[in-house]
């Protein structure tokens, strides 16, 4: 057998295994150790355990491994983790790549996306080092499997973490600081610290932005290529300059001026992108495109990105964010020892780990709660009631999702016609701030009834508008914008959850469903039966399917 074991190392640590062409397991190790986010310089052997335990494949039967990491030099450090890695499981030697970061995101989504050619952009808050300088945005061109570099943009080094005052607060700039070179996407999580957030927190920024009005007019804005300039001053120094005509204070200021910096941010990042990326289409006349990095994760982006620029085909992995890295470094690995491969078999998004019945039932047991088990048809008749009946349901079923978002296996689901719901969840469940949304999720074939879209939006990573006359319909999943972050499903990704969504639509009116990630805040959503049962019971969640079997919250 041909097997290719993916590692990435850092923030979003995790692993992934293929299988002669088959990608047959990822993991990210945050569902694994609890710990959010999972940041570590060290080896992530939890996820790697389990994705060997899960394909029951020993680490020596592994032909060859790939590696990635963030802010660092790949050169100098491959050695360090190659011998802490095969003295960990006492293995002499094996071939061992170790990629660099913007090239595993590269990887990561061109042998995901089943293209031939394909223009690649990588934007990030930062990738590895190369002289002195860190990787920001990356331009490649593939074809036929093969993947060149046409164009990068260098950063220059942080000092001190970005949370720290000097490199998000003006007046706290040192002036090197100031004329240091930044990233797009690190642009954004500046300014979401600046406005009072934290580390990978620049979802709430977006969900922020749709309640203000930016302050400058950037539809002139217009990057012809990664020549481009931008400073950590930028657009900082601007609004900066706006707290001290308002002869506010520092605080009060931020207090009532946050959604309109938000928004500042937000309107800027798009038309930064989509400028780039029209000019990027006329330099380079290739169809399909290829986005990955963690700025590819603003569902708001996205889809004006589908909208406004020329592609015919757009590929946005739904692992977007580093929790991709393992992927692309397994196919990294994989196709320098095996040559070309026209197309992996991956069956997106549900490549994590999925669970048997015994050890669900085991789990169920451990709590000593009342529950029943269903055939699926039945099943899906009584989720559906459930949530017609306004109550708060957790699922836990099936294969774990690649990326960061809850896709119907790991999610807690709600009314979405109920105009109470989100405040319902917010204050029973999800303790969230109210200025950010619950999305929904649609059976494919309706997608297009609801919203407006440019595209099938089948991981949730894009946000069009609800179409006007069903606003008030689905009240609950609709932003204050009037979009919505859309997971659709068809029957052939997932019978179960698609016969729910027209069992629902039976009793409600509509196929969809309000969608959440199955967590608490600052956890990582749900992995296990057992971690889905101590969430289930910590909260105020009405009902819990584990797999078949709906579970109570009266002991037996």
């Amino acid at each position: 057998m041909k097997i290719s074991l993916g590692i990435h190392v850092k923030h979003d640590r995790g692993a992934c295994l293929i299988v002669d062409g088959k990608i047959i397991v990822n993991i990210a190790n945050e569902r694994l150790d609890r710990i959010k986010y999972s940041a570590s310089p060290e080896i992530p052997y939890k996820a790697i355990d389990a994705v060997l335990k899960y394909a029951n494949i020993q680490f020596d039967d592994i032909s060859c491994i790939g590696m990635s990491g963030a802010g660092i030099e790949a050169n100098k450090i491959k050695q360090f983790y190659k011998d802490e890695l095969f003295s960990h499981y006492g293995i002499k030697d094996k071939p061992f790549f170790f990629i660099s970061h913007h090239l595993a995101h590269a990887y990561s989504v061109y042998y995901s996306s089943s293209y031939n050619d394909s223009i690649i952009f990588v934007a990030d808050g930062g990738g590895d080092y190369f002289d002195g300088k860190q990787e920001a945005e990356s331009l490649y061109y593939a074809h036929n499997g093969k993947i060149q570099l046409l164009s990068s943009r260098m950063q220059d080094l942080a000092i001190r973490k970005l949370e720290n005052p000097i490199n998000h607060t003006y007046p706290f700039m040192p002036d090197v600081v100031r004329e240091h070179q930044i990233s797009l996407a690190r642009k954004y999580a500046q300014i979401t610290h600046f406005i009072g957030f934290g580390y990978g927190e620049c979802g709430k920024t977006m969900g922020l932005a749709s309640y203000g009005d930016s302050y400058f007019d950037y539809s002139d804005l217009d990057y012809k290529d990664l020549n481009f300039t931008l400073k950590y001053k930028d657009i900082v120094d601007d609004i900066y300059a706006k707290k001290v005509v308002s002869n506010k204070t520092f605080k009060e200021f931020l207090r009532n001026e946050r959604h309109n910096i938000a928004a500042t941010v937000q309107s800027f990042t798009e038309r930064a992108l989509i400028s780039l990326l029209k000019n990027i289409h006329n330099k380079y006349p290739c169809d399909n495109l290829c986005l990955s990095g963690g700025i590819f994760l603003n569902c708001l982006i996205n889809h004006k990105i589908l909208r406004e620029c020329n592609f015919t085909n757009v590929f946005i992995l739904p692992a977007a964010g580093d929790d991709g890295q393992a992927l692309g470094s397994a196919y990294y690995a994989y196709t320098e020892m095996y040559g070309y491969q026209s197309k992996f078999d991956i069956d997106l998004p549900f490549i994590g780990i999925d669970y048997q019945d015994s050890e669900i039932r085991q789990a169920i047991d451990s709590k000593h709660l009342l529950h029943e088990k269903y055939s699926d048809d039945d099943l899906a008749k009584i989720i559906a009631q459930y949530i017609a009946d306004n109550k708060i349901i957790g699922l836990h079923r099936g294969r774990t999702e690649l990326g960061p978002r809850a896709l119907c296996h790991r999610s807690i689901l709600a009314n979405p016609t109920n105009p109470n719901m989100k405040d319902i969840l917010n204050n029973r469940v999800k303790h969230r701030e109210e200025f950010r949304p619950f999305a929904p999720t649609v059976v494919a074939e309706e997608q297009f009834k609801y919203f407006e879209l440019h595209d099938s939006s089948n991981y949730m990573l894009l946000a069009p508008l609800v179409k006007e006359q069903y606003r008030t319909v689905l009240p609950s999943i609709t932003h204050v914008d009037g979009t919505a972050r859309v997971q659709a499903i068809s029957d052939q990704e997932d019978a179960f959850i698609h016969k729910v969504l027209l069992e629902l639509k039976k009793l409600i009116g509509v196929p969809v469903v309000l969608n959440t990630s199955f967590n608490v805040a600052g956890e990582p959503i749900v992995e296990s039966p057992l971690d889905a049962l101590n969430t289930f019971l910590e909260t105020d969640i009405d009902e819990l399917i584990i797999g078949n079997y709906v579970v109570h919250k009266t002991k037996e």
